[in-house]
């Protein structure tokens, strides 16, 4: 239980990195990333979080840390999308 809870506040931190990062760019950044991510689990029959996690595995997203926190964020949103509370 405690390993899947360090997965899920790395999941989260790297949402709330890219949210920072890319501020009102962010959900149309995010779109790319999440087509990416679907692509991959409807040709492989995936979940969201073993297809992202594959994904992460390949070279050319390894290698590119901004990609593999982008690819975890998008995760992150398409596994629980971020509640917009207005005050």
């Amino acid at each position: 239980m405690e390993q899947k809870i360090k997965i899920a506040a790395k999941l989260y931190q790297c949402r709330d990195t890219a949210k920072k990062f890319w501020g009102s760019e962010y959900e149309a950044k995010l779109k790319t990333y999440k087509n990416i991510i679907e692509a991959h689990q409807k040709k492989f029959n995936l979940e969201v979080l073993p297809s992202v996690l594959e994904i992460c595995s390949f070279e050319s997203v390894r290698d590119n840390g901004m990609a593999t926190i982008v690819f975890m964020a998008a995760a992150v949103e398409m596994i629980e999308p971020a509640l917009v509370i207005c005050f």
